[in-house]
């Protein structure tokens, strides 16, 4: 579903009215789009080494990118073990 668009996250369940405020639970910031949780959220970041070592081995070097990690062939079982470890969707 982050691929896609239409996700458990709070920016998207807002717009639907699933959801009062489009915040991130976790952290307080006022919108947790795909690009937060994926990229930005400071409560996250102990998960993301394995996705910057996947998109490096991909061939993506510097900072990460949402289209990298949700199209990238050789990055998709890093970003699976992301979700996991984040248990942001359990």
């Amino acid at each position: 579903r982050l691929r896609t668009g239409p996700s458990h996250l709070n920016a998207h369940r807002h717009k639907s009215g699933f959801v009062d405020s489009p915040a991130c639970e976790a952290c307080g910031d006022p919108s947790e789009s795909r690009a937060h949780y994926l990229l930005q959220c400071p409560v996250y970041e102990p998960f993301r080494q394995p996705l910057h070592d996947a998109a490096r081995r991909a061939g993506h070097f510097g900072s990460l990118h949402l289209y990298v990690l949700l199209n990238e062939p050789k990055v998709i079982k890093a970003l699976a073990g992301f979700i996991e470890a984040t248990r942001r969707f359990k």
